[in-house]
């Protein structure tokens, strides 16, 4: 599918109709035409095969004569970004997030498949949470540290790796076996 998915099934259903729209056919051509592409089934972007009605495809070419390809393209769907089932479940989410900000997504799933026998899969309530503003690092109030460190004035710390460091007599003295360390 290509990155609008609309166009691609706009695309899709012109590539069925496309025979169908041209203007020099009769309705008697055209109607023997529709029901051959109505007895066929036809590859679908998604990767199946579909077929469709005499009906559905008589709608897209009105569609077509009508709008053109914006016609042909599916409306967007009117509940996008809602929750279709158990919203209110999601508030208790929401309400056992705020009841204690540490809790992950999995544990608040069990809390709520135990309390009413409902699986919702981790990442809708991660997701659900995140739209909300009630992920952990919100609610945590603090900036997360990522390992930096800041002196407060020039020079006031110095850090060195070396392999190798300078010779340091021995406190054993010249007869020792060790008569020099390495640092």
């Amino acid at each position: 599918m290509s990155a609008d998915p609309r166009q691609a099934i706009a695309l899709f259903r012109y590539a069925v109709v496309s025979a169908a729209t041209n203007a020099r056919l009769t309705p008697t051509e055209r109607g023997q035409l529709v029901r051959e592409l109505a007895g066929q089934a036809h590859d679908h972007p998604a990767g199946s095969q579909w077929t469709y009605s005499r009906g559905t495809l008589d709608r897209w070419i009105r569609a077509y004569r009508e709008q053109g390809l914006d016609g042909l393209r599916p409306p967007p769907r009117a509940d996008l970004g809602t929750v279709r089932r158990h919203p209110e479940l999601l508030e208790e989410a929401c309400q056992l997030r705020l009841e204690l900000p540490a809790r992950s997504a999995a544990q608040i799933a069990s809390i709520l498949k135990v309390r009413h026998g409902v699986y919702l899969p981790e990442r809708t309530i991660r997701q659900h949470l995140r739209g909300r503003g009630l992920h952990r690092a919100a609610l945590a109030g603090q900036p997360r540290a990522f390992g930096r460190y800041e002196a407060d004035h020039p020079n006031e710390r110095w850090i060195g790796d070396v392999l190798v460091g300078p010779f340091v007599p021995c406190p054993r003295g010249p007869g020792s076996k060790r008569a020099y360390l390495f640092l």
